[in-house]
């Protein structure tokens, strides 16, 4: 990983790599303005969700610590209920976290490190995205029908100075309708002004742009008719009216504008 300084005026940067937030196949990460954790997602079949304590807030050149996300009672786990149930939607589960002794991973198995030490395994982390009282992602191939998953992990209050093993927070499977009419195999996350999950679909065959409620109703906003290429990198603009959405091929960014009060799950 790399940061990229966002400025008003282009200008080139030092490519430094940070070691420290590990090598391995990095999908999106999203940093806790609370607390300047920083949560990752792998996008493989047996990925895990990490997380970096930097050493120093703001300074991620400066290393920290990489940890996996262990749900406590299903230690080495797979959470994507593909041939059977093993997370119920709005199961509230505790979770801790497992210090990762070797971030460079030079042999590319750092899931496999983290899955030996109890880490809990997801398929296809894509989309992250901190709002609404926690971190919010998505699974793309998750549910027994592989439309996708869509979680939240809360952290705790001891999120910063728990030592590894120690409960923290909670994680809670939000979505997965395992119907692709409803959603299917969503990816880049955002948060809307009204505190719905505003989700991006990379699944082939016509993609859309929904919105999942706290309480998983889904409902459409967008669907790219000009092609099947996926949506990404929605984002709002500051005062909430405008959604800024990116269709990957051939490039191209859409100014979705509101009001947004009709919009109503189905």
């Amino acid at each position: 990983m790399f940061e990229v300084p966002a400025r008003a005026t282009p200008a080139l940067e030092a490519p430094v790599p940070l070691v420290g937030l590990g090598r391995f196949v990095h999908e999106a990460v999203a940093v806790d303005s609370a607390t300047g954790i920083l949560y990752l997602t792998e996008d493989r079949g047996d990925g895990l969700l990490y997380r970096f304590l930097p050493s120093q807030r703001g300074k991620l050149v400066a290393g920290g610590r990489l940890q996996a996300l262990v749900v406590d009672d299903l230690r080495g786990a797979t959470t994507h209920n593909w041939d059977r149930t093993t997370v119920p939607v709005g199961h509230e589960l505790s979770v801790s976290w497992v210090d990762l002794q070797n971030p460079e991973s030079p042999l590319d198995d750092l899931r496999k490190q983290g899955a030996n030490a109890g880490a809990t395994t997801f398929t296809r982390g894509e989309g992250i995205f901190p709002g609404g009282g926690g971190i919010y992602f998505s699974c793309t191939d998750g549910g027994s029908r592989r439309s996708g998953q869509l979680w939240q992990y809360r952290p705790g209050l001891n999120e910063a100075t728990a030592k590894a093993g120690e409960p923290t927070g909670t994680l809670k499977l939000i979505a997965e309708p395992n119907d692709p009419s409803v959603f299917h195999m969503i990816d880049n996350l955002t948060i809307s002004p009204w505190s719905d999950v505003i989700a991006c679909e990379d699944g082939g065959g016509g993609n859309s742009v929904v919105g999942i409620t706290p309480q998983g109703a889904a409902y459409p906003l967008a669907f790219n008719a000009a092609n099947e290429s996926e949506f990404a990198g929605a984002t709002f603009s500051p005062d909430g009216s405008t959604l800024f959405v990116n269709v990957q091929f051939p490039g191209v960014t859409y100014a979705i504008r509101g009001p947004w009060r009709g919009a109503q799950p189905r």
